[in-house]
Order: structure tokens, then sequence, then C-alpha cells
């Protein structure tokens, strides 16, 4: 199957959850009680329930620091850590999303960790308030957090936690509703306008996005179920069911442009989150390429905006390594031993060491070999594994191509004319 196609299902997917949310969830239901508190202040991160060290330190990065250690390594925006937690921060520093993989050892909560049986789990938990049964996804609503977990028939593949928070005041937020189009220029410009309307209240979005082509920015703050997006002249403020005072908001109700979903923003970011997820694997699995040592498979994935091109690294099983952002469209990759790989781009090429996070810049408007005339020169790069060159052939058919030999120690590279 083509990305395209496989992008396109996903498309689907999305529109799916929309319209037939009761054949994927049972109402939500907010349990307020959180199962088996108490006090964490561990220092070491797996002898205290996860999900209270995460509420006990209010999400915030540097507080959790400490028990964290230091990122490995970064994929679809999460941070991995060295034992076995990745998290997902937003733009205040604050986690928003918790992965929690096979090999963690703690609890999550009390009674709870990932050798749980799918039995045990909801006895223990009792019945989820979320249920996709096509992802095998079960999840569940408390006050401050909400727990998912994915399974395998009945054994967990992983588990999830995402932050939510509680709306105080809905004033600022039913003035802002009210004048969407008269407030939009401040609206879609949430970091020169800080204090204004709802980022005054709320503080700044969870997370922001440029929308490209347009020069303005979506934004929301998932944790409480708000979204904004399009055209600050016609934009859409969108309330999700996860919004915990939705009840409050009556004065709104009918207000142009402001759509009540019955999604649950959370809920629904896990299951794309589990979607696309299988969707990249398959991708890969179809499409990678795989290191020397059949170790490691190499994915280029630059059908989205520039900005957003990367190269996914897999391991050998498919679970995910790390990622490269090489700044532009992504147009080709040659593994030169099983750590480094070579890459090109329409703005040059570049090497990455996929163990260490080593990322050299060989070639671009800024940067060039020495002895290489111009970057414009370059028509095409390529590499001659076996005499351990890589060659930049020349615009002109009268010049030989540029050498750039390179030799491999270990997990550092040399290079020399």
């Amino acid at each position: 199957m083509s990305k395209k196609h496989l992008i396109l299902l996903l498309s689907c997917f999305c529109f799916a959850t929309e319209a037939s949310a009761e054949s994927l969830s049972s109402t939500p239901t907010t349990q307020v009680s959180v199962p088996g508190t108490t006090v964490q202040n561990a220092q070491v991160l797996t002898k205290g329930l996860l999900v209270e060290t995460f509420l006990t330190n209010a999400w915030k990065k540097d507080s959790l620091t400490n028990l964290l250690g230091k990122s490995l390594a970064s994929f679809d925006d999460y941070e991995t850590y060295a034992n076995a937690i990745k998290v997902r921060w937003d733009e205040n520093n604050r986690a928003y999303g918790i992965l929690v993989d096979p090999a963690y050892t703690g609890e999550i909560v009390k009674g709870i960790t990932v050798k749980t049986s799918k039995k045990d789990f909801t006895r223990l938990l009792g019945t989820p308030a979320f249920v996709d049964q096509t992802n095998e996804l079960l999840g569940y609503q408390y006050e401050g957090y909400y727990l998912f977990a994915t399974f395998a028939q009945e054994k967990i593949k992983g588990i999830s936690i995402y932050r939510r928070d509680q709306a105080k005041n809905t004033s600022t937020l039913i003035d802002m509703a009210k004048n969407l189009q008269a407030y939009g220029e401040k609206l879609s410009s949430p970091s020169t306008a800080q204090t204004f309307s709802i980022f005054g209240e709320w503080g700044a979005p969870d997370f922001t996005h440029h929308l490209h082509g347009i020069g303005t920015f979506a934004w929301e703050y998932p944790s409480l179920g708000i979204a904004y997006d399009g055209l600050e002249e016609d934009a859409t403020l969108t309330i999700y069911s996860n919004f915990s005072a939705k009840n409050d908001l009556a004065a709104i109700k009918n207000a142009k442009n402001v759509v009540f979903s019955n999604q649950d923003a959370i809920f629904l970011e896990e299951q794309n989150r589990v979607v696309w997820e299988k969707i990249m694997i398959q991708y890969a699995k179809n499409e990678g390429v795989a290191s020397p040592d059949k170790q490691t498979i190499a994915l280029i994935d630059s059908d989205g905006l520039y900005s957003s091109a990367n190269i996914r690294f897999y391991r050998k099983d498919f679970t995910p390594l790390t990622q490269l952002y090489p700044g532009y469209f992504v147009d080709d990759v040659t593994w030169l031993d099983n750590h480094w790989i070579l890459y090109t781009t329409m703005e040059g090429s570049g090497v990455f060491n996929q163990v260490t996070g080593e990322h050299i810049v060989l070639l671009s408007p800024n940067k060039k070999p020495e002895g290489l005339s111009d970057f414009y020169d370059v028509d095409r790069v390529s590499v001659d594994i076996k005499n351990k060159a890589i060659l930049f052939d020349l615009a002109s058919d009268q010049q030989k191509p540029f050498k750039l030999t390179y030799q491999i120690n270990g997990n550092q590279i040399k290079f020399s004319r």
C-alpha cells in the first residue's frame, strides 16, 4: 500500500471517529478519584506511582528532570528517556503526553504495571470510559489525567497518560467566542498577544501551529479541550467534550464559528496517535531502507511540509528509535555503515549517526566542502561505498565529480579530499 493511500486511510478514520463516536466509545464519565494515590517524592522514578509523580510535580519539566534524566532521542514529538518513558512536552514546558514502554518496571497507578493482564486491568480500574475495539484501546478519564492502554490479545502493548486541566473561569472564553472576528488579528498570533483574552487568563496555548501560505497560527489547549483554527477573519473555535466547564457556556451556544464537538480532544489525540503509528510502521515495512546488518530501518517521510520533512529510524522489530529533520524535503538516503547514513535534499546533503545523534551538514547554500567552488555547481550527490567516497556530480559534463572520501572508526567519521 502506498503512503498516499495510508494517509488517506488516516484521514478517513479521523472523519469516521467524528461521525460515529458512539461505535467507538461509551459516554465518558469523569472519575474524580485517583486510584492508588499517595504522595511520592522518590528520587528513582520507578519506585513511586508514575501518575502520582507527574501530578505531584505539576507536570513541570524543571521539576521532573532529576527523575527522568537526560533525553536520549526524540520521535514524533516525544522525548525518550532511559527508564522506558517517553514524554511530549508542551510549549510551556509541561508534560502533556507520556508513553510507557513494555520495559518500564514500576507501577503506573496502584496495582497497574505494563505486565498487568487485560482482565486485571479492567477489574482494578472498572468499566472504561473509552473503548476503541478496532485498535484494542481502552481509556479512563480522571480529574487530572487520562490513562489509556493498548492491547495485543490479553497483554498490554503500551500505556499512555495525558494531562487534563480544569477550566476555572469561563467569562474570558465567552467574551472571546462572541468576538472571534473582531479579535482575529491578536488571536491568530498568540506569541505577540500574550496577555490578550484567554492567553492572559490561561497562559500560552499548549501547542501552536503555523499555517504555511496563510501566515497565521492555529493553536490548541487539548488538555482543556479548546482549539482555534483558520483564517483570522473566519476562524473556528472548537470546544470539545472534555472541556470541564462546558455547562457554563450557554451564552455562546449559537455564536458564529463556535463548534461544540461531541468528541473528546484527548481521546481523539490518542486514537490518531495509535493509527498514525500503525500507518508509518506499515510504510516502513514496505519502503524503509535497512542498514547493512538489518538491525535498523530508515524511512523517508517527506510528504508534508518541508519544515516537517524527516527521516524516521526504527529497530528491526519496528519500534521507534529517533528522527532527523534536515530542514528540507529528503530525496534519498544511503547507509555508509550500520550507524552512519548519508541523506540528500534539494538543499544539499549531510550525514547522521542514528546511535549518537551526531549530524554533520556536508553541503548546503551556506556550507560546502573545502575545494568545491559553489553549492549551485552540484547537480547530484552519490556515494561509492566500496571506495568510501561521496561524489558531488557537477552540472558541467566537462568536469569530474568532486570527491570527498570518508573514514569511519566506531561512531567517529572523518572526511578528506
